[in-house]
């Protein structure tokens, strides 16, 4: 007997890359249930949250005031098109990646977490330390699926 998964609710971290809006497309195709919700975040970076600082482009909390403002209004162009009975939450955090993604995946109690893996391109920090998808692995107590790069780059059915 095959046992058929169900997801009601997905968390989807998202980077604005075109790479990132595909996996919002195969998560509307994962997504059922009664009351069926994807969370779609945008993780600003603690880091270059502290570079922009020290680097004098203003202080702190102007420079998240900024980034988070831009963040939500790409998150708003990113769910443009209908999603049917799908509600779509959407917000952007600001912290370590991997672990902002995890804690919300935690915090909103979701059925699993879609998000794509980094490319062949990979710079050599992310082969040899490990790229946001493979910590959001290692460290999540939810499921996490991971579409990789080809899949990414096919049309979505």
């Amino acid at each position: 007997m095959a046992a058929t998964l169900i997801f009601n609710s997905l968390l989807v971290p998202h980077d604005f890359s075109e790479p990132a809006q595909r996996v919002l497309q195969w998560a509307q195709q994962l997504i059922d249930g009664e009351e069926p919700s994807i969370i779609l975040m945008h993780v600003i970076d603690e880091e270059l949250v502290t570079m922009m600082v020290s680097n004098g482009f203003g202080d702190r909390d102007e420079i998240i005031a900024k980034l988070r403002e831009q963040a939500e209004r790409e998150l708003d162009q990113c769910v443009s098109e209908d999603f049917g009975k799908v509600e779509v939450k959407r917000f952007a955090s600001v912290g370590v990646p991997f672990l902002e993604i995890i804690r919300k995946a935690k915090d909103f109690a979701v059925d699993a977490i879609v998000m794509g893996r980094a490319g062949a391109g990979q710079q050599v920090g992310h082969l040899l330390f490990g790229s946001t998808a493979e910590h959001v692995l290692r460290g999540s107590t939810r499921p996490v699926i991971v579409l990789p790069n080809n899949v990414l780059t096919e049309p979505v059915d």
